[in-house]
């Protein structure tokens, strides 16, 4: 994708805005919100995908400092997937992050801001829902006192008891994943908290945003990402 442009779902390109624009200028230009109509599904609007990242940018003011590309590049990308950005039902996450580059000296130097967009866990399994060939998916996070016990095998079989009994049921230890298919299947994905945190370390937004704030949501959509 160019500097100037933006491609959305129907595969036309969007002329990106002048610099001069502010970002919640975007978020109400009738154009911008034309091109969001044609990208998203039914059960969206474009008004209320904009008011929702307005509310964004005025919660996270760093928004509004990002290159407008990349912002709207990710809002497009809530369009086409059908999700809407911000904490109010956890679909997915704008994020805004700095980019760097090495100067003539070799040292690291600020050269923008760019946004990030992070599905979230209940953004993922509303994906996998509208797939059409799962009935019910869940996740949850297994902790260092629960009982939990997996055998892999012709019979797999995954047993986790909770220790609802205890105060403190200890640090999380692994997540897992579970799904009923239409065709009367079931499968389910287990990770533990090194393999989670592998994935974690390769991410851009591993220090900030739901990673810090919502860990335990972050874990149960690595594994359904995986599952």
């Amino acid at each position: 994708m160019s500097a100037t442009a933006l491609r959305n779902a129907t595969g036309t390109d969007v002329a990106a805005p002048q610099k001069a624009t502010t970002i919640a200028g975007l978020l109400t230009d009738p154009k911008i919100k034309a091109q969001m109509a044609l990208a998203m599904p039914k059960h969206m609007t474009a008004d209320r995908l904009a008011r929702i990242a307005l509310t964004e940018v005025r919660r996270v003011p760093k928004l509004a400092q990002c290159d407008q590309t990349s912002f709207l590049g990710a809002i497009m990308q809530c369009a086409q997937l059908g999700l809407e950005p911000g904490g109010a039902l956890g679909h997915a996450y704008l994020l805004p992050f700095d980019k760097n580059k090495k100067n003539a000296q070799g040292r690291w130097e600020k050269v923008g801001t760019e946004v990030q967009l992070i599905v979230g866990y209940r953004g993922m399994i509303d994906l996998a829902r509208r797939s059409g060939q799962i009935i019910s998916i869940e996740a949850r996070v297994v902790r260092a006192k629960d009982f939990f016990e997996v055998e892999l095998g012709l019979d797999s079989r995954l047993v986790h008891r909770p220790a609802w009994g205890e105060a403190n049921r200890g640090e999380p230890t692994f997540a897992y994943a579970v799904a009923k298919l239409k065709d009367g299947g079931l499968q389910f994905e287990v990770m533990s908290r090194v393999e989670i945190e592998a994935i974690r370390a390769r991410s851009k937004a591993k220090d900030s945003g739901p990673w810090v704030t919502d860990w335990e949501e972050m874990a149960k959509k690595t594994v359904i990402r995986r599952l």
